[in-house]
C-alpha cells in the first residue's frame, strides 16, 4: 500500500506577529555546486572504516514533540514512545527520542507550536514545523546550523534522495547559506489527479470513455438520467463533489482535475503572458470552469446535498451505488472505497483527464513547496543525529537493507498498521512512485524476475498479482493504484509543470493569506450552486487584488527574482 501523506497547514497565529522576511539566500545554481562538493565527502565521520554505522555510545537522548496522529495503528504493546523505529534507533544509533509531548490533530500541533514560539518557552531539542515557524525561527536566530551536519554524515542514499527535487526543498530550508532544517519532501507528481469512473456503468449507458469535458456531461447526465445501476430507481448522481471543495489535486472527489480541464490552476502560481507570476486562482478560465459547474447543478447533475459530504460520507454513497464518476487522488481505491462492501466496485477504473476543448493530455500543475520540515534548536549538543536519524529513515524505506513490512505498512493485519508514520525525521523519494516503483513492478511482470525488487515494490507486485489471480479485495487497491500511476506517467511526467512559488510565506501572506483563502472559497461555493455570477467572480478579482492579493504578487514576484 502506498499512501499519499498528511501535509502540515500553513500558518498559525503566532506568526503574524513578523513584519521583516528575511528570504532564503540560496540559488539552486549556487546549492547544487555546494552539494556536489559536499556530496563527495559525505559520511566519512557517520561510519566505521568498515560502513557499519556508528553508534552513540554512551546513548543520547532528544526530547521532541511531534504530532502523533489519533488514527494512527499500532502493534499489541507498542505507541508513539515504543514500536519498531524508535527501537531500532535505540539499538542501531544509540538514540533514545523521548516526546516531551504530542498532538493528536495538526491543528492542534500547530497550535501549541505557535504558543511557544511566542511566549518564547525553551524549544524541544528536536521537532517538526511549517513552512511559516520556520520562518519565523529562523528569524529569531533559534535553530542550530545543520550545514555541517549533513555535509559530513549523510549517506551518498541521503544525498541522492533529497536531491530529487533539483535542491528546491533543502534550498527553501537555507537561510543566509545556513542549512536549518530538514524538508519533508514529497513525490509532487504522485498528487496529480485521475478521473474514477464505473466502467460497469459506462457500458450500462452505452457509452465510451470521456474525451472532453462535453463528453464528461454527457455521461453525468446518463449516470443520473438512464439508471446505470439498474435498481429501477432514479437515484444515482452525475459527478462527486465533496465537501469544500478542495480546488488543488490529490484528495477525493476535488476540482484539482477539473480545472485542470480548463487550463487554469488555483492554489498555484502562474506565469502570464507577460512572464509576470500572478495567482492561479483568479483568472479568467476559472470563472469559466465554476459556471459549467453551475450550468451541471442546476440541471440535476451534482448531488444537490454535496456541501455537507466529506470524503467519508462521499464514500458511503459509492459503495451505495449512488455515485460512479469524480476527481481524486491515485490512492482513492483504498479510501474511500471499500471493495469488500460492494464487490461491484471492482469496475471502477481510473481515466485520463479530459479538457475543455479536447486537448490531450491535460497536464495538471504541481506544488513543490515543502510542507513541513524537521529542527534543532539551537544549542542542543548533538545536532548531528538529526541527518544519522534521516539516514536509517531513508535506508530502511528504500536502501538496500529496506524492509518494507517491518518498517514501512503491515498488510497482513486489519487495520493494516503504517509504522512509516511513526519516526520524526522523514524525508521522501520525489521519484518513489513514479517512475521508480511503477517500473519496477511492470518489469517484473514482464520479465518473471522478481529478485530486484524492493520490499515495498514486492509488496505491491504480491498484491496485483493476487487481483490478477481473482482476489479482488486483497489486490484492488494496489491494482487501481497502479493502474493511476500509470496514466499519471503517460500524461504528466513527460510535460510536468511546477508553481511558481515555493518559498516561506510572505508578509503579506501572513497576515491575509488565509482571509484570502476563505473568500476564494465562498466565492467558488456559491457560483458552484448558482448563488453568485460570473460577474460576482470579477468582483472576487478585485476584492482579491485589494485585500492584499496585490501585494502578495508583488512580493511573490520579487522572491522569484531573487532566485533567477
Amino acid at each position: 500500500m502506498i499512501w499519499n501523506k498528511n501535509k502540515f497547514g500553513m500558518i498559525g497565529l503566532a506568526v503574524i506577529l513578523s513584519t521583516v522576511m528575511t528570504f532564503s539566500a540560496c540559488s539552486i545554481p549556487d546549492h547544487q555546486e555546494n552539494l556536489s562538493k559536499a556530496t563527495n565527502s559525505a559520511a566519512t565521520e557517520s561510519r566505521s572504516e568498515e560502513g557499519e554505522v556508528v553508534k552513540y555510545d554512551p546513548p543520547i537522548q532528544i526530547k521532541a514533540a511531534q504530532l502523533a496522529d489519533a488514527t494512527w495503528v499500532y502493534d499489541a504493546g507498542d505507541d508513539i514512545n515504543s514500536n519498531v523505529w524508535s527501537k531500532h534507533f535505540a539499538d542501531t544509533l544509540g538514540i533514545k527520542v523521548e516526546l516531551d509531548w504530542t498532538a493528536a490533530k495538526l491543528e492542534d500541533y500547530t497550535n501549541k507550536l505557535n504558543v511557544i514560539i511566542g511566549s518564547g518557552d525553551i524549544l524541544p531539542d528536536m521537532f517538526q514545523v511549517d513552512p511559516a515557524q520556520l520562518q519565523q525561527l529562523a528569524e529569531a536566530d533559534q535553530l542550530a546550523d545543520l550545514t555541517e551536519a549533513f555535509s559530513s554524515y549523510a549517506t551518498p542514499l541521503t544525498q541522492k534522495l533529497m536531491n530529487q527535487d533539483g535542491g528546491i526543498g533543502l534550498c527553501a530550508a537555507t537561510f543566509d547559506k545556513k542549512l536549518l532544517a530538514i524538508p519533508n519532501l514529497t513525490g509532487t507528481i504522485t498528487a496529480n489527479d485521475v478521473l474514477w469512473i464505473r466502467a460497469d456503468w459506462l457500458a450500462k449507458v452505452g457509452l465510451p470513455e470521456p474525451k472532453t469535458i462535453a463528453d464528461l456531461e454527457a455521461i453525468a447526465d446518463a449516470f443520473v438520467n438512464k439508471d446505470p445501476d439498474g435498481n429501477n430507481r432514479k437515484d444515482t448522481h452525475g459527478l462527486g463533489l465533496a465537501r469544500g471543495p478542495s480546488i488543488t489535486p490529490g484528495g477525493v472527489a476535488d476540482l484539482g482535475g477539473w480545472f485542470s480541464g480548463f487550463n487554469v490552476h488555483p492554489g498555484m502560481w502562474v506565469k502570464d503572458d507577460d512572464g509576470r507570476i500572478v495567482y492561479g486562482g483568479i483568472q479568467k478560465g476559472v470563472k469559466d470552469a465554476l459556471l459549467k459547474l453551475q450550468d451541471m447543478y442546476k440541471k440535476g447533475l451534482l448531488d444537490r446535498e454535496w456541501i455537507v459530504k466529506d470524503g467519508g460520507k462521499l464514500g458511503e454513497d459509492i459503495i451505495g451505488n449512488k455515485v460512479g464518476m469524480w476527481y481524486g487522488g491515485n490512492w482513492n481505491g483504498y479510501w474511500p472505497v471499500d471493495v469488500s462492501k460492494n464487490k461491484g466496485l471492482v469496475n471502477l477504473k481510473p481515466y485520463s483527464l479530459v479538457s475543455v476543448d479536447g486537448m490531450r493530455p491535460v497536464v495538471q500543475m504541481v506544488n513543490p513547496l515543502v510542507a513541513s520540515y524537521t529542527v534543532v534548536r539551537k544549542g542542543f549538543e548533538h545536532p548531528e543525529a538529526i541527518v544519522k536519524l534521516l539516514n536509517e529513515f531513508q535506508e530502511k524505506m528504500w536502501g538496500e537493507t529496506s524492509d518494507n513490512a517491518k518498517f514501512g505498512t503491515n498488510m497482513s493485519v486489519t487495520p493494516a498498521i503504517s509504522y512509516f508514520k511513526y519516526p520524526l525525521v522523514q524525508s521522501w523519494p520525489m521519484t518513489k512512485d513514479i517512475p521508480d516503483n511503477l517500473n519496477a513492478v511492470n518489469q517484473a511482470f514482464a520479465s518473471g524476475d522478481t529478485s530486484k525488487l524492493t520490499s515495498e515494490q514486492f509488496g505491491a507486485y504480491d498484491a496485483i498479482r493476487a487481483f490478477n489471480d481473482g482476489e479482488i479485495v486483497k489486490g484492488f487497491g494496489n491494482k487501481r493504484q497502479f493502474d493511476a500511476f500509470e496514466i499519471i506517467k503517460k500524461d504528466n511526467l513527460p510535460n510536468q509543470l511546477n508553481s511558481e512559488f515555493y518559498g516561506a510565506p510572505t508578509p503579506t501572506m501572513v497576515a491575509k493569506k488565509s482571509s484570502l483563502d476563505k473568500l476564494e472559497l465562498e466565492v467558488f461555493t456559491k457560483m458552484i450552486m448558482g448563488k453568485a455570477s460570473g460577474d460576482d467572480f470579477d468582483k472576487f478579482v478585485s476584492n482579491w487584488n485589494s485585500l492584499g492579493g496585490e501585494l502578495i504578487t508583488q512580493e511573490v514576484n520579487a522572491w522569484k527574482a531573487e532566485r533567477q
